[in-house]
């Protein structure tokens, strides 16, 4: 059975390729899950089970049909609306509210800017210290430096502070603004900066998500905006990024280095584990999870923390585990962490109730016309199953202030509110 995932999104793969006539946002996203599906792959047949996030011990137990179909038919539906897409057809994107544009672009600068005020003076002392050290420090649920200094802010700007999440929307702020308005180069570059808002605070708790998040979400944009630009603004743009990409590659490097170099294994086997257990961990948790308490703190936050007062929080995720009889903070895709929330009829009717909203976001294929409002929109759902190789992304509060961002420009744009 752990090979039909392979075999599936391989061959998903393929025939948008076709469709497409070439690589598209949609083929980008089903190569992603072949490829996880192919570390699976490897890591049953080398019995490499048991470590590194991945709760099944043994590959007899639990990779069964019925689960392994319902990962692939569910995750093959989150794409469906991105199969609209044909960016090579896109010929405009228009801005309804270009000054409520730039005023968004604005707001998540001055995000950023106060990020940095927070993290200036710790950033080189973490990178030159125990990484290793500082990051059990961080899960044993000790404040970052940068926390700490957050705290001595007054209350309008820890308030402010809340969306330095949502700065990742100056990604396809960027790109837009490179393709189609001509802003000068230093707003493009303080927009570059910001988006890096993320990434940067992750270096506090010696985290590589953010970046990892960061690198997917940007080839998603490159992909999307690639028809749009010039052979000689895609050089340029390739070449600028050149150092980032390898600043972030080392990075990446050393800090799974510092977790795992001691490790049985080492950071080689560790990292094929971290990105290749999805499939096995919805596997077990289809086999072994209880739905005596659904739960909706990952999946309505709002809701959850304004009128349940409950969040994902460290101390109740471990109360959850404890539920379960099982270790809940793996990665087990963005489908299974909702399945164990909301049973899997639950997660089936989410995942329609995401493909239907996304096809009526985008309406029709061969689209020639979009709105930069639309295109947010369509970047802040695409995350889900980008980044749903790991686990579902707008788990907590802070990860989906762009959510309402996007939806606020969107509601602007839509009724041609002039501001």
């Amino acid at each position: 059975m752990f090979i039909i995932p392979f075999v599936w999104f391989s061959t998903l793969s393929f025939l948008l390729w076709r469709k497409h006539g070439g690589f598209d946002i949609s083929v980008y996203i089903s190569l992603l899950y072949t490829f996880t599906s192919f570390l699976a792959m490897l890591l049953v047949a080398f019995d490499m089970l048991g470590d590194g996030g991945i709760l099944y011990f043994s590959s007899d137990k639990g990779l069964d049909f019925v689960p392994t179909l319902l990962y692939c038919i569910t995750i093959s539906l989150s794409i469906l609306p991105f199969h609209l897409v044909y960016t090579r057809d896109i010929r405009n994107i228009s801005c309804v509210s270009p000054f409520m544009f730039d005023a968004m672009s604005l707001f998540l600068i001055l995000e950023s800017m106060l990020n940095l005020y927070l993290v200036a003076d710790s950033t080189l002392d973490i990178l030159s210290g125990d990484l290793a050290a500082i990051r059990d420090s961080v899960y044993a649920g000790d404040a970052t430096p940068a926390m700490l200094k957050a705290e001595s802010l007054g209350f309008i700007f820890r308030v402010f502070y809340y969306f330095n999440m949502a700065t990742l929307l100056c990604l396809p702020i960027l790109f837009y603004n490179i393709c189609f308005r001509h802003k000068p180069w230093w707003w493009n570059f303080l927009l570059f900066f910001a988006s890096l808002s993320a990434p940067i605070a992750g270096i506090q708790s010696v985290d590589r998500t953010e970046m990892i998040y960061y690198a997917l979400m940007m080839v998603f944009c490159i992909l999307f905006f690639w028809p749009q630009m010039s052979r000689r603004l895609r050089r340029k743009f390739l070449l600028f990024l050149l150092p980032f990409i390898a600043l972030g590659a080392v990075y990446v490097t050393v800090v799974s280095q510092a977790r795992f170099e001691k490790q049985d294994g080492g950071a080689a086997v560790r990292n094929m584990q971290y990105t290749g257990q999805g499939y096995l961990n919805f596997c077990y948790f289809w086999n072994y999870a209880n739905y005596d308490e659904l739960t909706v703190e990952r999946i309505f936050p709002y809701y959850s923390n304004s009128v349940l007062k409950k969040s994902s929080s460290l101390t109740r995720r471990e109360e959850r585990s404890g539920q379960q009889g099982f270790f809940i903070s793996v990665f087990p895709t963005f489908v299974g962490d909702i399945m164990l929330d909301i049973s899997p009829i639950g997660m089936v009717l989410w995942v329609t109730c995401f493909a239907f909203i996304g096809l009526l976001l985008i309406r029709q294929s061969h689209r020639t016309q979009y709105d930069i409002s639309e295109v947010l929109l369509i970047f802040t759902m695409a995350c889900i199953p980008v980044f749903g190789i790991f686990y579902y992304r707008y788990f907590s509060l802070v990860y989906t202030y762009y959510i309402v961002l996007a939806l606020l420009y969107y509601g602007i744009s839509r009724y041609r509110i002039r501001l």
